[in-house]
């Protein structure tokens, strides 16, 4: 094993500094190349990503499923609603057309709505009118078609309310309509929007509702693809709050106790928040990290090269971290860039371990000797942390990808610059003065007896397997996305006063397919009589087919209007009619009857109006993939487990619950990862065997296990559970933190003696403890936990590793 590092140590001896420069351009100018390339082929698709929810992974394994429900989100995802609250309902309706006016030509929004339009209307009686006999509802015509006097009593509800002077509509068509069908499709339509929709409802116009004493007047928007854009400064949400807080200044003006206010509604202000707060977490992060580093620096090599180097070393990293992540997966999400500012410590590891011998060891004659001497320390630290990372590539989740690639481009940046650039640098004149080495190398001469590591490393372990006995009820592989992201002040009690004014707290969704257009809507119906039976009527939901029938439903419906004919003279005698007219009306009302047979309703036909289409935009998927899909969509859910025992034996129907499929695909991701820790195990086990002795590799192996119980341990004592991100820590630690022990493990078989390696390694894990101590105070918990995992796990890697190396 030593004759395989020696050898490594005499090829970089070998290889002349033109050649590592110029590995060092060809790499950071390869990567820069690559950006620019992916800049100009995927312009106007590349930038930062915020949404709250490409955090968290998708669901589904069929790709033709995953596609409908990512366009089933794409569409409900990107609502908002404004409710424009004042105690007088003029008032309200007043400030909400204000508000309107100056967003309604905005480029951030691809709809937005005010008015409920009455102007359509005649639109919507002539195609009930055209299709009149296609559109009775599925429960009436059955009652016509299999009751005895079912098509009798229809035809009498129509005359009462032909006498009752209460029509919807003018009694103008009686001769072409005697039974009323577009008045009574009409209030089915109007039900079923009602059914699907929320507590709101038409007043002087608008839709308003009051509640507590206050009346609430809504306006909808649907952000556009610029609008959803909430990385940028010019977004929806930003034209939303400039515009209402004009308003609201005004009312704080206003010495009137009756003032308006807003209520915001939907999760682009919630993705909107947490960006937000992410960058300035960012800033703080970066800002508070670089400034302790910069000092703890400066006071302990007393130069300002070791500093200036080092901080350049660090950028160089970062924006090459950006670079490279940005051109493969062109969207980088800004919690990538969150976690990424942890490489001010992890970069600046090689730097230190540099400086630490330019700054204070006078053997070495040059920074070239210098590179050489810690050459293998270094490498054995790039490729251990590089395996973890380049697992992680592997995992079938955008962000961990992303994290990974960020990583270990930014860490191999590092690696290149110590090495190529480094060697470059002149002596300082006056060497040996670093700060705490003196103090440093007392503390180590009093651990150099062997029962001192050996009983702190026991203790670890003891401590942990006790802790995890005691407490081992709250050991807990357990995910719930609900809890990634906490709503706080305004915003929650914005959500509140929304869900109780608007009543519209969908929690779940059904998607349902079809091999075309028609079986789609065919397997729908099935289920929402299968839903309607469970729920009792109880719940309303959206759905396309009740509002674009399959083609059996339109053939029982006109079945029921033949039906309906068998009785037609009678229900226009009725009316009035004379025999000889009523002769006439009979025969153009079978000729028309039987001229559109047919003439079917159909989205493939193209004669479904826009209004119909606005009804159902968020429950008509269409053909994806060759096969069609529409959505049902409960406007609450009361019982998940029954809600989808509905489905669980139909291949053509799926439930969705957002947040309860996302937890279970996090839990088997948390699975899928503690695997990808097994396996970079065994990788790490063999690969120190090619460079360290049988007990040398089980010591440094034995590492990560110490990590393992540790952290389990402290969490268990917290009642933390083990999460999907508190995992995906724990594999980068293994990275991580392996480069303490190796480091030592180097320094002892070259100089025991000298303490400079050991007080660089020191160094290094406070830089580093210091980036990510700062993630774990996050207040957004996906980083908490990974801040706080890597927190623990570092302290305990170099505690382990520290005294690993004091035995003699």
């Amino acid at each position: 094993m030593k004759k395989l590092t020696l050898s490594l140590n005499e090829s970089l001896k070998n290889v002349s500094q033109k050649k590592l420069i110029f590995c060092w351009f060809f790499y950071h100018l390869a990567i820069i190349l690559f950006f620019l390339l992916n800049l100009l082929i995927f312009r106007g698709k590349i930038g930062i990503d915020s949404d709250l929810f490409n955090l968290v992974p998708k669901s589904f394994s069929m790709d033709s499923v995953k596609k409908a429900d990512d366009k089933m989100m794409a569409v409900t995802s990107q609502n908002v609603f404004i409710l424009v609250a004042n105690e007088d309902f003029s008032q309200a309706k007043l400030v909400a057309e204000a508000v309107y006016g100056q967003l309604e030509d905005s480029e951030n929004f691809e709809s937005l709505s005010l008015y409920n339009d009455v102007s359509a209307m005649t639109e919507i009686t002539d195609f009930l009118y055209k299709y009149r006999w296609n559109l009775i509802d599925e429960k009436t015509a059955d009652a016509i078609l299999n009751d005895e006097n079912g098509a009798e009593d229809f035809a009498l509800n129509a005359l009462s309310t032909a006498y009752s002077g209460f029509t919807m509509l003018p009694l103008d068509d009686l001769e072409t309509d005697p039974f009323l069908l577009t008045e009574y499709n009409l209030k089915n339509y109007l039900n079923a929007i009602q059914n699907a929709g929320t507590a709101m409802s038409v007043k002087d116009g608008v839709l308003a509702s009051q509640f507590k004493g206050k009346w609430y007047v809504m306006i909808r928007g649907i952000l556009s693809k610029k609008g959803a854009t909430l990385a940028s400064k010019h977004n929806a949400i930003t034209e939303i709050y400039s515009v209402c807080n004009q308003f609201s200044d005004s009312a704080k003006n206003d010495d009137s106790e009756n003032k308006t206010e807003f209520v915001f509604s939907g999760t682009p202000f919630h993705s909107h928040e947490s960006s937000s707060s992410a960058s300035r977490e960012i800033s703080i992060i970066a800002t508070l990290s670089m400034l302790i580093v910069i000092i703890l620096l400066i006071f302990i090599f007393r130069s300002p090269k070791p500093l200036f180097y080092s901080v350049a070393s660090i950028l160089i990293s970062i924006g090459i971290a950006v670079l490279a992540t940005i051109g493969v997966f062109h969207k980088m999400h800004v919690i990538t860039l969150v976690f990424g500012t942890s490489l001010i410590g992890s970069c600046i590891d090689y730097s230190l371990h540099f400086f630490t011998h330019w700054s204070g060891n006078e053997e070495f004659k040059s920074s070239l000797e210098i590179r050489n001497h810690i050459f293998s320390g270094l490498l054995m630290a790039i490729i251990s942390t590089g395996i973890c990372f380049a697992i992680l590539l592997f995992a079938p989740f955008a962000i961990l990808k992303q994290m990974s690639l960020f990583c270990l481009t930014g860490l191999v940046s590092s690696f290149l610059t110590t090495i190529a650039i480094y060697p470059c640098i002149k002596l300082p004149a006056n060497r040996g003065e670093i700060r705490f080495v003196g103090g440093f190398g007392r503390i180590i001469s009093k651990m150099e007896q062997k029962w001192v590591g050996r009983t702190v490393i026991t203790v670890l372990f003891v401590f942990s397997i006790i802790s995890i006995c005691i407490f081992h009820d709250n050991v807990r592989i357990k995910n719930n996305v609900l809890t990634l992201y906490d709503m706080k002040g305004k915003l929650l009690n914005d959500e509140i006063t929304a869900a109780q004014v608007i009543q519209y707290t969908p929690g779940g969704w059904y998607i349902v397919s079809g091999s075309s257009e028609d079986e789609a809507l065919l397997n729908e119906e099935k289920l929402r009589r299968d839903f309607e039976k469970v729920t009792g009527g109880s719940v309303g939901y959206v759905s396309t087919s009740s509002f674009v029938p399959s083609r059996q439903m339109q053939d029982k419906s006109r079945a029921a209007y033949g039906r309906l004919l068998e009785i037609a003279d009678s229900q226009l005698s009725a009316y009035g009619y004379n025999p000889q007219e009523i002769e006439k009306i009979v025969e153009r009302l079978r000729f028309s009857y039987e001229g559109s047979a047919d003439n079917y309703v159909s989205f493939e036909a193209g004669n479904v109006p826009d209004f119909i289409v606005s009804a159902i935009s968020s429950a008509w998927l269409g053909e994806i993939s060759g096969k069609w899909y529409t959505v049902l969509l409960p406007t609450k859910v009361s019982d998940y487990t029954t809600y989808r025992s509905l489905v669980s034996e139909n291949s053509d129907a799926f439930f969705i619950s957002k947040s309860q499929d996302i937890s279970a695909d996090l839990d088997q991701l948390t699975v899928m990862v503690l695997k990808f820790f097994l396996a970079a195990y065994v990788l790490m086990f063999i690969m120190l065997r090619f460079f360290y002795s049988w007990k040398q590799s089980f010591k440094i192996i034995s590492v990560p296990l110490l990590i393992i119980l540790v952290v389990v341990a402290v969490f268990a004592m917290f009642k933390i559970d083990l999460e999907f991100f508190s995992i995906t820590g724990l594999i980068l630690v293994f990275g991580l933190g392996l480069d303490y022990i190796i480091y030592m493990m180097e320094n002892e078989k070259k100089d025991k003696s000298n303490v400079l390696e050991p007080f660089a390694t020191m160094v290094s894990f406070v830089t580093t403890i210091i980036s990510f101590g700062a993630l774990a105070l996050s207040s957004f918990k996906p980083v908490h936990l990974i801040g706080l995992s890597i927190f623990i796990g570092l302290a305990t890697a170099y505690i382990s590793s520290f005294f690993y190396g004091r035995q003699k």
